[in-house]
């Protein structure tokens, strides 16, 4: 999750931000669905990197801390 939040929390390389009254920020890509946003989580999309940089993490805890950033975004 630390690898996630390096540019996520300041909103690095056009990262959209995480936390309470982002929602905006994440509009965008959500138009284009949830699964798009996990995908671009796990192939990675223009500067980021495919898995955030956490290889550790199975497709399964992607998504899982997509769905978490976009929740606590609300």
């Amino acid at each position: 999750m630390a690898s996630c939040f390096a540019c996520h929390s300041t909103g690095a390389a056009g990262a959209p931000k995480v936390g309470e009254g982002m929602a905006e920020e994440w509009g965008p890509r959500l138009e284009k669905g949830l699964d798009a946003v996990v995908a671009n989580a796990i192939n990675g999309i223009n500067t980021m990197p495919a898995k955030g940089l956490c290889f550790d993490c199975t497709d399964d805890d992607l998504r899982a801390l997509v769905e978490y950033m976009i929740e606590t975004s609300q």
